[in-house]
C-alpha cells in the first residue's frame, strides 16, 4: 500500500530538508517515492503571486488531490508544504489511504533567524504582505501523527530518524 507523509510547518520550518532526507531515505529502502514541495509546486503551476489565504487554501486541495492520485499508483508522497488550513487536514484524513501527518513547531525567533526568503525580513520591514503565520491566520494541526517541537539538539539527521520510525511504526499498526 502506498503512503503519503505530509509535512507542514510555517516558511522555514525545515520542511523541504526534512522532505529531502526522508525521500533519500525511503529510496535507498526500495520505496518509489515522489516529493512535492510546495515552492516546485507554486513554479510547475505557475501561481507564486497566489499568497491570500483563500488562494493557498484553494492550492493546498490542489497538493492533496495531486498527492491522492499519485499514491493511489503505488509510489510514497512526500509532501512539504505549509497549508495550515483544518479542512485540509481533515480532507486528507478522510481522503488519503495511508495519510501521516508531520507538524515541525519552530518559534517565531527561530524562524527568523533562519528565513532563508528573506520572507520574516521583508514582512517587518513593510515589503511584503499576505505571510502564512503572520497577517495570514494558520490552523495548527490539532491532531498530527507526529508534532516536532523544535530543539537546538534536533539536527536534520535526527529529526528524519525521528519521522522514519514513526512512520514506520505507523504502517505496521494499519
Amino acid at each position: 500500500m502506498s503512503k503519503v507523509i505530509w509535512i507542514t510547518g510555517l516558511s522555514a520550518s525545515g520542511k523541504t530538508t526534512l522532505a529531502s532526507a526522508v525521500t533519500k531515505s525511503l529510496k535507498e529502502k526500495g520505496h518509489p517515492t515522489i516529493m512535492l514541495d510546495g515552492d516546485i509546486l507554486r513554479e510547475c503551476l505557475d501561481v507564486q503571486k497566489q499568497n491570500s489565504r483563500e488562494e493557498r487554501r484553494r492550492l493546498a486541495y490542489t497538493y492533496s488531490r495531486f498527492a491522492k492520485m499519485l499514491s493511489s499508483q503505488g509510489v510514497f508522497v512526500v509532501v512539504g508544504t505549509i497549508a495550515l488550513f483544518k479542512e485540509i487536514h481533515q480532507w486528507n484524513r478522510e481522503n488519503i489511504p495511508g495519510y501521516f501527518e508531520v507538524f515541525l513547531n519552530v518559534p517565531m525567533e527561530e524562524l527568523r533567524k533562519r528565513d532563508p526568503k528573506g520572507i520574516y525580513k521583508k514582512f517587518f520591514n513593510g515589503e511584503i504582505k499576505d505571510v502564512a503565520g503572520l497577517d495570514i491566520s494558520v490552523d495548527y494541526p490539532s491532531n498530527p501523527h507526529l508534532k516536532i517541537n523544535f530543539s537546538k539538539e534536533k539536527t536534520p539527521e535526527i529529526v528524519s530518524k525521528l519521522l522514519l520510525d514513526n512512520f514506520e511504526k505507523f504502517i505496521k499498526d494499519g
